[in-house]
């Protein structure tokens, strides 16, 4: 029972440090709402839809794919989004925040270097 208590525990912590290592320096991304200084060199344009503000932390982290340290949302919608089932008639949905972020490698004062 002991070594089956310390398997679970140590893939929970296993699993719990990969993030680190998939994204690394994630939370040194700026988000943004406009291009902080002519400085900055554009990467790339992304899309993200889902409840709340989840799509800010999801920006940061793929921002690491790209090199970039700055993420400007440039627009946003709110939706009513709703699916209804053919066999029971249920329906199941929400409120969902669909907005699109450019990614920008800036350099700058706000800009911090993570120390290694």
């Amino acid at each position: 029972m002991k070594i089956r208590i310390i398997g679970v525990v140590f893939c929970g912590l296993l699993v719990g440090g990969c993030t680190n290592l998939k994204y690394p320096n994630w939370e040194y991304v700026r988000i943004e709402e406009q291009v902080p200084s002519p400085s900055c060199v554009y990467k790339i344009q992304d899309s993200c839809s889902t409840e709340g503000e989840d799509c800010f932390e999801w920006y940061k982290q793929r921002a690491t794919k790209f090199n970039a340290n700055t993420v400007v949302i440039t627009g946003s919608k709110d939706q009513d989004r709703y699916n209804r089932s053919g066999w029971t008639g249920n329906a199941k949905g929400g409120s969902y925040t669909t907005s699109v972020a450019e990614y920008y490698y800036c350099i700058g004062s706000k800009n911090i270097t993570p120390v290694k």
